[in-house]
């Protein structure tokens, strides 16, 4: 399946810095600039507006400065990505940007490559996180059922165990949930097998280490 677009406002008022950011993300179509920004009052308006995933912005911004900008804009909406660019390596504005939510703070000029692997990598963790999220979610929901009272397990939640046992056949927690959802169902023909795997994972970790 393919994931959606990214979407991305630039913040910066170097007509310079604007270009050679466009040119950097135009050969990449799964990122798509929804708004530019020359001022940190403007990014903050435009970020609620078209609620990108990565705001790109300057550090030394007229009015709000970038810090001050990624606060507003992760109080409207906290899953948004920031990324901080400044031409100066300075501690204290680095310690200012990350305490105001920013994930990076890259000095310009960037490396080739620099900003695209950035913006990747903030995008593929976030959706990690959700889709973990949504995992736990389903999770919760399946023990609610488990235990909940003593009616069979519904055929969708033992199906939902069935496939995270497959995905991660170590994951004794999964596995001993999908027990109890047998045990429940009186399917004793897939819980026999279960169950001596339970034990031999019990056996192995009362094994003392060679």
């Amino acid at each position: 399946m393919n994931e959606p677009t990214i979407k991305l406002l630039i913040a910066t008022d170097m007509p310079d810095s604007l270009a050679a950011i466009g040119q950097m993300l135009a050969s990449e179509p799964e990122i798509e600039i929804v708004a530019t920004a020359t001022t940190g009052q403007e990014a903050v308006a435009l970020a609620k507006e078209h609620q990108p995933d990565v705001v790109v912005m300057d550090y030394d911004m007229p009015g709000f400065d970038g810090a001050d900008a990624t606060r507003a804009i992760l109080l409207e909406n906290e899953h948004t990505q920031v990324i901080m660019l400044s031409v100066v390596n300075d501690v204290d504005d680095i310690r200012h940007a990350m305490r105001a939510g920013a994930r990076d703070y890259l000095i310009k000029p960037l490396q080739e490559g620099e900003l695209v692997e950035t913006i990747q990598w903030l995008i593929r963790e976030r959706r990690e996180y959700a889709r973990m999220t949504a995992f736990v979610e389903k999770l919760r929901k399946a023990y609610e059922a488990l235990f909940w009272d003593d009616k069979p397990v519904p055929p969708k939640v033992v199906a939902f165990l069935e496939a995270q046992v497959a995905e991660s056949p170590g994951e004794r927690l999964t596995l001993e949930t999908l027990a109890v959802a047998y045990a429940r169902n009186r399917d004793w023909a897939k819980l026999a097998p279960l169950a001596d795997m339970l034990a031999r994972m019990e056996e192995n970790e009362g094994e003392p280490a060679a």
